[in-house]
């Protein structure tokens, strides 16, 4: 009862002091830094009930926005641009199941046919991302598997790392954004093994649990292909980086692995390994994160069985940095003890640095503790377009307001941009319209996104400077905007 009436404290005074309005035009002529000329301009857009989204648009576009931190590079290609590669692969289309196909039939299209085709082109752009997904009705896939599927049509096509960087880095530019830590792919190594399934499952306390990690580490560093996987893994990323040329004085970009979370308990364990292992060999794996719908059947049996594999291979690999999707979910998808340990344990046992999502927080156990806890050790990874899809949570539903009230540190993510069919600039307008934060709030998410990314001190310190450098041009720019445009409001 406590926790209930804590959090509703906090909820209360956030609603006094986060969203409170005031007449800005009358202070203009009081008003002189570049920055509180902009912070006016800000105001002046967020104010009222039908806030101006149009200039919103123009202004968080051209501010700086450091980094997207919580991004998936196969989901964030948009599907006009894996279509280019099909064709330029000489790759056809299935009209029957709309998905690349090697196989010689009667039913396949060159993408240049399938394109003039206008019912079955659109078609298929609804189906390889959200693009015009109604809300639900009785013949559409339920949104969250929807979106998941998508994964299923470009998948063979998405594995073209150098083009796809160098189409991140050129959107990024030309919207602002500094840097990007994208989850890139796999290492693809897996070390099945049906008696380390049966006998994981059987453990007493994590000492029991640990030894038997140990000795299936030891079975894996015995194996060949695991040497070989990471190290052409960490190869490949470092060859695609290069010939593509990402890094400059206007972006950065850096990678994390992942695993699936629904397979069984040595797949997952084995590719985690490997995950780690090659992040803590190359300098640009940043990061290990964990992947797949959180709902699923496997995903929910052994959520605390992979936080406990988290644990082991943090001790093991301590200079590993993790970030973990958890908390993607809400009530209705799940059975309702099913929302209340998953950020706990993400953060207490599997030592996450970043939560992304994070949505089921108040339906967890003990919330106000945990809230306390994230602030002191994680960041949270907020993605609105993507929560407001798969799960239906949006406006005064969304922990945001929990979150930002307790004073718990974000960022401000797009998740999978080219299946959302969205962009950072986007989230950033969807966060000033449904929250009206401050101007400095906003800016600070920015800064965020670079203060907890995963790059080392000395590239985080140096794309700090760079941001500082590029609000003040912003700002300047701004504040000449301003005076055109609130004398105008004024007078």
């Amino acid at each position: 009862m406590k926790s209930k009436l804590a959090l509703l404290i906090i909820v209360v005074a956030f609603a006094f002091t986060g969203c409170t309005q005031i007449n800005h035009g009358a202070n203009l002529n009081k008003v002189s830094s570049d920055e509180a000329k902009t912070e006016l301009l800000y105001n002046n857009f967020i104010e009222g009930q039908s806030p101006n989204i149009a200039q919103l648009n123009l202004f968080l576009t051209e501010m700086p926005k450091g980094g997207d931190i919580h991004h998936h590079f196969s989901g964030s290609i948009y599907v006009e641009t894996y279509l280019d590669w099909a064709k330029a692969n000489s790759q056809l289309i299935d009209t029957e199941t709309l998905k690349i196909s090697e196989d010689k039939t009667k039913t396949l299209l060159t993408v240049d046919a399938l394109r003039s085709n206008a019912e079955l082109y659109r078609r298929l752009l609804t189906l390889w991302s959200d693009k015009d997904y109604s809300n639900h009705y009785q013949l559409q896939l339920p949104p969250d598997a929807n979106f998941f599927n998508t994964f299923g049509y470009f998948g063979y096509v998405s594995q073209s790392y150098e083009k796809g960087m160098l189409v991140f880095k050129k959107r990024a530019i030309k919207e602002n954004v500094s840097y990007i830590e994208t989850m890139i792919k796999s290492v693809g190594y897996s070390y099945p093994d049906p008696i380390f399934d049966t006998n994981v499952r059987t453990y007493s306390d994590n000492e029991e649990l640990f030894s038997l990690l140990d000795e299936q580490s030891s079975k894996i560093d015995g194996d060949n292909t695991f040497t070989e996987k990471t190290n052409d893994f960490t190869t490949g990323i470092k060859t695609a980086h290069e010939n593509a040329n990402v890094d400059d004085e206007q972006f950065m970009m850096r990678y994390q692995t992942y695993t699936s979370r629904n397979s069984v308990p040595s797949k997952v364990f084995s590719a985690l390994y490997a995950a780690f292992q090659a992040a803590d060999q190359s300098e640009l794996i940043v990061g290990v994160n964990l992947v797949g719908p959180e709902n699923g059947v496997v995903a929910i049996e052994d959520y605390e069985l992979h936080m406990q594999f988290f644990s082991y291979l943090r001790k093991k690999y301590p200079e590993v940095n993790v970030a973990l999707h958890a908390g993607e979910l809400t009530l209705g998808m799940v059975r309702p003890k099913n929302l209340t340990f998953h950020v706990d344990q993400a953060v207490n046992i599997a030592g996450a640095q970043r939560i992304g999502h994070g949505v089921d927080l108040p339906y967890e156990e003990d919330a106000i503790d945990l809230l306390r806890a994230i602030k002191e050790k994680a960041v949270v990874e907020i993605n609105f377009t993507s929560n407001e899809f798969i799960l239906g949570v949006k406006g005064q539903e969304h922990p945001y307001l929990i979150y930002s009230a307790y004073g718990v540190p974000i960022v401000i993510c797009t998740d999978d941009s080219g299946v959302s069919r969205n962009n950072l600039s986007h989230e950033y307008v969807l966060l000033a319209t449904r929250y009206k934060p401050s101007y400095q709030t906003i800016k600070q998410y920015a800064f965020n996104s670079i203060k907890y990314s995963f790059l080392p001190n000395k590239e985080r310190e140096k794309t700090i400077i760079s941001l500082t450098n590029r609000f003040k041009k912003f700002e300047s720019e701004m504040a000449i905007y301003s005076d055109q445009i609130l004398k105008g409001s004024v007078n």
